[in-house]
């Protein structure tokens, strides 16, 4: 009886000790937003995103307004300046997407249509120049061919971040 009274205690132990060391295990390998299989990207800061897309065409738009939405997004796309304008009267958005050579124009945009969005310019494939001065221009830049779409996803939930941050720490 004493015997097997200490087995299983030696086994409850046992047990108990792998327990604690198990509970750490992975956490290093999971990031904010990220589910536990890497497959799905859930947003830390769902909000509806303009996507200004005069020169995009054809499958890129759309799977990239995919991916917005399967992270929790409500994206958009216009491709028009007008369409724009009309877009930013008619709604709040939080991010509006736009290449870098747009960026300007979309910045003129929210001024008359006094809204506060954030610009997230998009530079592809550019100039070692180019990438320099948008980088000094810009705190967070999309690069396609450098990202993978989580990198991206990421790049998203960090403006936001950054965009909530002042508003905080008036308070």
């Amino acid at each position: 009886m004493l015997r097997r009274f200490g087995l299983t205690l030696a086994i409850v132990l046992a047990v108990a000790s792998a327990y604690a060391n198990v509970q750490a295990c992975g956490d290093k390998f999971l990031r904010v937003g990220r589910s536990a299989r890497f497959r799905r990207y859930a947003s830390v800061h769902p909000s509806a995103i303009l996507l200004y897309a005069p020169q995009w065409t054809g499958h890129g738009v759309n799977d990239f307004e995919e991916i917005l939405r399967r992270a929790g997004h409500r994206p958009l796309t216009v491709t028009t300046a007008s369409a724009l304008a009309d877009a930013l009267k008619t709604s709040a958005y939080q991010v509006i997407i736009a290449s870098y050579g747009d960026a300007p124009r979309v910045k003129s945009a929210l001024r008359d249509a006094n809204a506060p969005s954030a610009v997230l310019p998009v530079i592809y494939k550019a100039p070692r120049a180019e990438e320099q001065e948008a980088a000094a221009a810009y705190t967070c830049l999309l690069r396609p061919e450098k990202m993978t779409q989580f990198d991206a996803l990421e790049m998203i939930d960090r403006l936001l971040d950054s965009q909530k941050k002042p508003q905080t720490a008036g308070r």
